[in-house]
């Protein structure tokens, strides 16, 4: 008696960690009324070849859930920010860009968050001072480590940001 109790108990567990799994949420009522079935299986050794087959057929969905394909360019381009780049990629490489001021606000801190007339959305990241207003004309260029700093044009001021949207 002991033996069933653990195997059920078995069976239950593995089931339950299946069911908290994402893809198999998805297909939840699906696989109740299949647990459902093997639940109500009279002979022992049937009822856990049930649980066993579930188990190995909702395994084989999640894996196949989780594989994903990947462009060559993706798979090419993952971590490579640290990679010494090519003279073709040095030369294709945006280094500045000019934007137009579209919209600006301030934070409780004093900081900047500027929206450009192209929707992207950037925040200032120091604490330096710089007048700002809608309309102006600026340069972003990127710095050393990921860094980019917003200058406005004529002016040798700049503060650092980072784009939000």
């Amino acid at each position: 008696m002991k033996m069933k109790s653990r195997t059920k108990l078995a069976c239950y567990a593995v089931v339950s960690s299946l069911l908290i799994s994402q893809s198999v949420l998805a297909k939840e009522t699906e696989l109740a009324d299949k647990l459902q079935i093997c639940g109500e299986i009279s002979l022992d050794t049937a009822r856990l070849s049930c649980f066993d087959q579930l188990i190995k057929k909702q395994s084989a969905t999640i894996v196949e859930a989780e594989t994903t394909e990947f462009s060559a360019a993706q798979v090419d381009d993952f971590s490579k920010d640290h990679i010494k780049k090519t003279a073709e990629e040095k030369t294709n490489e945006l280094l500045s860009i000019s934007l137009t001021i579209s919209k600006l606000e301030m934070t409780t801190r004093g900081q900047w968050i500027i929206t450009f007339n192209n929707g992207q959305k950037w925040q200032q990241k120091d604490a330096t001072k710089l007048r700002l207003k809608q309309g102006d004309q600026v340069t972003l260029t990127k710095g050393a480590l990921s860094s980019v700093f917003l200058q406005k044009e004529n002016t040798n001021k700049r503060i650092k940001v980072k784009r939000l949207k």
